[in-house]
């Protein structure tokens, strides 16, 4: 990251030649522009002593973290949660009024303690299924993170964290939060949705700052070719959402998929809190799980298990009078169908956070903004002074003599939809029907223990979520 202001010296040629000097010659990068007789090159005096040259007198993010060990994403400006709504006041005001209703319905913290490769995973442990899943498991790549000091950690192998029983406990609809790292997890991550029968539709980056725990030097990993500052949360979704149609369910695009936050001490594995604020922002089922959590995970809304709790509060009648009716059930999901507005597991929208998030057009507008494309198209068309005959690109209607009845050609999507959606409805063998939205996210999979033998979503991604 390079900035050059244009002024004297910087970025324009000298206003005088010398000797074997062409003036009109391009400056390189990081080439001194001041040259005397004799090519001689007057030495920088402005850099501090002992440190590694920079190129010229550019603000050389690069060799500062060479220098110093800072990373660049240190000097980004203004990333507390006040700072960057400050400018923007409906979005400050709708994300004030989603923490409160968020406050108001959190159920009372509970904890469980218990080694997860003995426990099996089952809603009759738990007395319920959950809305959302967030895991964080031990992977390899944690104990090569920090040479002497992570040596000691016991991690899982891939084998043992995909085969633990995530789809017993996931209702449908559900999301699910995968921390996977920085390297093979990546790709290890996207199997293990997969197979507990998520599809992959979100992938949430945390950009790791270092302002309290630099240190010069350039660390060396045979594990990596970079030098990594970064890690990745898989969210993947099982069931059908539709954003327009499915608003007391989730709440999409109210936050990013970045994360710019201070990493954990040396070794430590701890994630940024902001993780909690994005499920809960978009997510508004109330039954939250989180595997593998410590004593420092524990939070209202949420129920921690793992072995490196120090205690358990969990009882799961009490537990469970939190999402249930009047007459003491608990909605179930499946079949097909997605839990009603009035279903108490739902964290309650409020009309005034209604007029505030953004939403997509009902299926009634998006009709109508048909209809008005349609009607420009038709203007346009009968305006022109050539009449469009045969296959011209104009004329709509005419059948293309070129093509035969199997084209390939591929619809053209609405404006609003994602740009594979002409692609998913060629592969199927029909076209979408008026019951499949374009803001559709996700698949249902048959009712029951889903099986290893899932399709490949990843290139059907519709818009994003988040």
């Amino acid at each position: 990251m390079v900035f050059n202001p244009a002024g004297p010296g910087r970025g324009m040629p000298p206003s005088m030649s010398a000797p074997n000097f062409n003036a009109m010659a391009p400056v390189g990068r990081g080439q001194q522009q001041d040259k005397a007789s004799g090519g001689w090159v007057p030495p920088r005096t402005n850099a501090p002593l002992g440190k590694a040259p920079s190129r010229g007198e550019q603000n050389d993010y690069s060799q500062n973290f060479v220098d110093t060990g800072m990373r660049p994403q240190n000097f980004i400006r203004e990333l507390e949660l006040t700072s960057v709504v400050e400018d923007y006041p409906k979005l400050r005001e709708l994300i004030q009024k989603k923490d409160e209703i968020v406050f108001k319905s959190a159920s009372h913290p509970m904890y469980y303690k218990c080694d997860l490769r003995e426990h099996v995973l089952s809603p009759e442990f738990f007395g319920t299924k959950f809305d959302v899943i967030l895991v964080d498991p031990p992977w390899e790549e944690y104990v090569h993170r920090a040479p002497g000091v992570t040596d000691h950690m016991e991690y899982w192998t891939f084998e043992e964290i995909m085969n633990l029983k995530i789809e017993a406990i996931a209702d449908t609809p559900s999301f699910i939060f995968l921390w996977v790292g920085d390297g093979v997890g990546l790709e290890q991550g996207r199997q293990c949705l997969k197979k507990w029968g998520f599809r992959r539709c979100e992938d949430i980056c945390w950009v790791k700052t270092n302002k309290t725990n630099a240190t010069p030097g350039l660390r060396h990993d045979s594990h990596t070719l970079f030098q990594r500052s970064k890690e990745h949360c898989l969210m993947g979704i099982k069931g059908t959402v539709r954003r327009s149609t499915d608003g007391h369910i989730i709440h999409a695009n109210i936050d990013t998929d970045v994360i710019i936050a201070e990493e954990p001490p040396y070794g430590s594995t701890a994630k940024p809190e902001d993780m909690y604020r994005i499920i809960e922002h978009f997510a508004l089922g109330r039954r939250r799980l989180e595997l593998f959590g410590e004593d420092h995970n524990i939070r209202s809304g949420w129920l921690t298990v793992g072995k490196g709790l120090s205690s358990s509060n969990f009882n799961s009648e009490a537990y469970v009078r939190n999402f249930a009716d009047k007459d003491g059930k608990v909605w179930v999901g499946g079949g097909g169908r997605n839990p009603p507005p009035e279903a108490p597991h739902l964290v309650l929208t409020t009309p005034e956070i209604e007029a505030l998030r953004p939403k997509s057009p009902m299926k009634n507008q998006q009709q109508m903004q048909q209809q008005q494309s349609a009607s420009i198209s038709l203007t346009t068309a009968n305006s022109s002074n050539k009449r469009p005959t045969g296959n011209s690109p104009q004329n709509h209607n005419a059948p293309n003599l070129n093509q035969e009845a199997s084209s390939s050609n591929i619809p053209s999507p609405a404006p609003w939809a994602s740009p594979m959606e002409a692609f998913k409805g060629r592969e199927g063998g029909h076209l979408p029907s008026d019951g499949q939205m374009y803001d559709m996210y996700g698949y249902n999979p048959q009712f029951g223990p889903p099986t290893g033998d899932f399709l490949d979503y990843e290139s059907h991604r519709g818009m994003n979520m988040l």
